[in-house]
């Protein structure tokens, strides 16, 4: 009977653990995912604003070395 009484006492524990589990994905998904998500988009733009400034650049490079 105590053998029972054990495995019980086990499956509530593991049921618990998964609840605790769950909360977490959930916190993940519905939190962090999103301020990360906005961390890319900034971090996009950045570079595609650093890319324009280097293209411009080059551009004025090539025009002094073709024009003397």
């Amino acid at each position: 009977m105590k053998e029972i009484h054990d495995l019980n006492i086990e499956i509530e524990r593991v049921k618990g653990d998964i609840k605790l589990i769950r909360q977490s994905i959930e916190t993940i998904e519905t939190n962090h995912l999103t301020h990360i998500e906005q961390d890319i988009a900034s971090i996009r733009k950045v570079i595609w604003t650093v890319g324009i400034m280097v293209f411009g650049q080059f551009i004025i490079i090539i025009k002094d070395i073709l024009l003397p």
